[in-house]
């Protein structure tokens, strides 16, 4: 197959994308994420020409298509997997390193992407904490190429008509299945492969020649540029509230097979412009730089959360560097000839390794566990990072979430059922509306608490995000609070400082129907789980409080100070919950939130009670 240099810039575009949105880098790549999409249209591209060009010289057999995938992935991946145990015995506790243990076990048999679907929630945020968590997509393309050969062997006497026929069908089923179960289910819509088939298949039918040949310049070079911007719109629009994969993807799809597209047959400007010696050396270490990006930044979080640009940019320039040697000393060797490893050799000692590292990650948990020896307070208060939140805040009934995908799964029947004999209070919100329920229930149980939550958007009108979430606040401002009388209201979200004025006006409109709207205000915040930092303190021996106010981060205190100002009508009374919660754990050594921020039912409890409601109803 020719050497396309433009296809590495390509590359080059999309570990850009993805390393930037993960750091965080500039205001344009809140859709970077979109990159790994870009590299499936590649990969699909370039693997079905290789295996076509053998079938068509009468050289193709499956041993040699998974030998040339071994040399070509494990070298650089088994690396980064051995250095991230290396990391996580030195820096994680041993049920984290348990944890990180069975998930590179699963990358290592090409399952992780399953591991992750199954253990995900909206509340699991040690799965930000996951180094070896961007391996999903790995996973996806392995099983993909698990069962691809095998169909274009049986598919090798067929026209190339028919190939096509076939693989077009299987791609646009997989497609109307993205797209259907994006909205149904978004995190298996994500990370399993029945709903990103379609992807690499756009490369497979490229490859295939299934589109007719571009006969004119000008046709070219439109089709290049217009892909150009299909991605580079993709990427600066898009962000974590766009439904995705479904038809999101295919835009950036679209505009990654365009380009390859339109530069098969002559250069075009874009192909010109990727085709740059800077450009083409990214795209040429951008499997290194993927695999090595997201365990960097993963164990710097743990000590420190780099915020600044400098120190962003600085932990990129680090990537840089690790990804050039490792793409130089670890790829190259394994990749250019002269090889000299059999291709049974090479797939036996590739089993081997993975056999090997698979048992070390898995025992790397005991082995930590009796080397480090630390107190019993430490895991005790690590158990709180896998805290069951199912009950506690109403999920899947009165609080909408990723699995529970649709406002019809709101039972408005139950949530929203008005007491006659008691005060009428609704909770309106997102996630930091549900974690007060259980609390408000508790400290006054002369109140009827009726709750409205949805995460993916904050209680204002007119406001944006998850359509679950817009649905569910449309319908109480809209409908509900227009036909039912409640006594009072309490706004609670996730605020940002630049959501005060949108607050202000929607307070002041819930009071045609309401005596009272109480906001509560933003609560603290840290840079990683609660529950670790409160850990890592008792193994340090240092002040807990001390120790978790080092990590706390600074936007909810501003955006506390901009609502604290706000000149709030009558009958709207603000809370500052960040004043509140100054103290990180109960003196019953229980957390007060589980993750980044929300409460335990403890914390809740506590909360509740400090909000003094009866006061701030007239009671």
């Amino acid at each position: 197959m020719k050497y396309r240099s433009d296809i590495d810039g390509l590359r080059a575009i999309a570990v850009i994308s993805v390393v930037f949105f993960h750091y965080s880098i500039g205001k344009f790549f809140g859709g970077g994420y979109v990159g790994v999409d870009i590299f499936f249209v590649i990969s699909g591209y370039l693997i079905t020409s290789i295996i076509y060009a053998d079938i068509t010289q009468r050289t193709y057999s499956i041993t040699a298509f998974y030998h040339r995938r071994v040399r070509r992935i494990f070298p650089a991946l088994f690396t980064v997997f051995f250095a991230c145990l290396v990391a996580s015995f030195f820096t994680n506790f041993p049920s984290e390193i348990h944890d990180i243990g069975k998930s590179i076990a699963s990358s290592i048999f090409f399952v992780s992407n399953i591991l992750f679907y199954s253990s995900s929630s909206y509340f699991d945020q040690k799965m930000e904490l996951n180094p070896v968590l961007h391996t999903w997509s790995l996973s996806v393309e392995e099983q993909f190429y698990v069962l691809f050969p095998m169909l274009v062997f049986a598919m090798r006497s067929l026209s190339n008509g028919k190939r096509i026929l076939v693989l077009f069908t299987v791609s646009i089923v997989s497609f109307l299945a993205s797209v259907v179960q994006v909205y149904i289910e978004p995190t298996a819509a994500f990370y399993l492969v029945q709903f990103r088939a379609w992807e690499l298949l756009m490369g497979s039918l490229l490859a295939l020649n299934a589109f007719p040949k571009l006969e004119k310049r000008w046709h070219m070079e439109t089709l290049a540029g217009i892909g150009l911007l299909a991605i580079i719109a993709s990427v600066c629009f898009y962000s974590n509230m766009t439904p995705f994969p479904g038809f999101a993807a295919f835009i950036p799809c679209a505009g990654a097979t365009a380009i390859i597209y339109s530069g098969i047959s002559k250069k075009t400007f874009v192909s010109q412009i990727l085709g740059l010696p800077p450009v083409r050396f990214l795209g040429l270490i951008s499997y290194s730089l993927y695999l090595w990006h997201w365990p960097l930044l993963v164990f710097t979080r743990l000590y420190h959360q780099p915020y600044g640009a400098i120190e962003k940019l600085s932990l990129f320039g680090i990537c840089i560097i690790l990804a050039t040697i490792s793409w130089w000393f670890i790829e190259r060797p394994f990749r250019r000839p002269p090889y000299r490893l059999s291709e049974n050799t090479t797939l036996g000692t590739a089993t081997i390794v993975m056999i090997s590292i698979a048992t070390l990650a898995v025992s790397l948990g005991f082995i930590s566990n009796q080397f480090w020896q630390y107190p019993e307070r430490v895991e005790n208060t690590l158990a709180y990072k896998d805290y069951d939140t199912k009950n506690y805040m109403q999920e899947g009934t009165c609080f909408l979430t990723d699995k529970y995908n649709s406002f019809s799964y709101f039972k408005a029947e139950d949530c929203l059922n008005l007491s006659t004999n008691k005060k009428n209070i609704l909770i309106i919100g997102d996630s930091h509306a549900a974690h007060l329920w259980t609390g408000l229930k508790s400290v006054y149980p002369q109140i009827n608490f009726l709750q409205a939550t949805a995460a993916g958007c904050r209680p204002v009108i007119n406001g944006v995000g998850k359509k679950r979430c817009r649905d569910l606040i449309e319908y109480i401002f809209n409908v509900y609070l227009h036909k039912n009388k409640v006594d009072a209201v309490i706004l609670s979200g996730r605020w940002k400082a630049s959501e005060a004025s949108s607050t202000l006006y929607t307070a002041e409109v819930l009071r045609q129907f309401v005596q009272t709207v109480i906001i509560s205000g933003p609560i603290t915040e840290y840079d990683q789980p609660l529950p670790r930092i409160l850990a890592r303190a008792i193994a340090k021996n240092d002040n807990e409080e001390e120790f978790a106010k080092k990590h706390l981060k600074t936007e909810p205190k501003f955006a506390d100070d901009i609502f604290s100002k706000v000149q709030w009508p009558n009958g709207v009374k603000y809370v500052s919950v960040y004043s509140i919660m100054q103290t990180p754990t109960l003196s019953s050594d229980i957390p007060v939130q589980f993750d980044y921020g929300h409460l335990t039912k403890e914390g809740s409890i506590y909360l509740a009670d400090q909000l003094r409601l009866d006061a701030l109803l007239g009671l």
